[in-house]
């Protein structure tokens, strides 16, 4: 096991570097899908299991979209931010993002319901068992919300996660 402060370096580099690369997808329809992979992988927070989804209370709206399993995480034979066209191919025959992606409810935030009755009503049915999560305000009074599994206990524990999934704020849900 690498050395927290190690751990923590490399994640600011993922994270520092992650805003350039996301200009690089400008008029793409996943951007969410390409963060997710980037956060999830074993260099940023290393998730096992991750289910980006959005509540719209002005629609009505619990959305999922994006998904990210390790069993079908994207094997790229260069760099995913090169292959862009083969990641997206793949993120749109990937079972679980395409099972996130479908994922459509009336909004909980418009009810009253708070993150972790959210996350407990929802959790089972996106595949998870133990899972963490994050919640966050977004723009246009939307509400962010990471469930997420570990790959093991040590791996996405900092501080800098909600930094990452900020920039989630910054894609255009499709």
């Amino acid at each position: 096991m690498e050395p927290l402060e190690l751990k923590k370096q490399k994640i600011m580099h993922c994270l520092s570097c992650l805003p350039r690369k996301i200009l690089k997808l400008h008029g793409r329809h996943n951007i969410s899908e390409f963060v997710i992979h980037e956060l999830g992988k074993k260099e940023c927070f290393d998730f096992d299991r991750a289910a980006y989804i959005i509540d719209n209370p002005d629609f009505d709206l619990l959305k999922g979209v994006a998904g990210l399993y390790q069993e079908e995480i994207y094997q790229p034979q260069k760099d995913l931010w090169v292959e862009m066209d083969e990641f997206t191919t793949h993120m749109e025959t990937a079972p679980y993002n395409q099972q996130v992606r479908s994922f459509s409810k009336p909004s909980c935030v418009r009810n009253g319901d708070s993150d972790d009755q959210i996350v407990k009503k929802f959790a089972g049915e996106l595949g998870f068992t133990n899972p963490s999560f994050y919640a966050w305000p977004m723009k246009h009074d939307n509400h962010g919300i990471l469930l997420y599994e570990k790959i093991n206990e040590e791996s996405c524990d900092c501080s800098y996660l909600l930094e990452g999934l900020s920039l989630l704020g910054f894609c255009p849900v499709y």
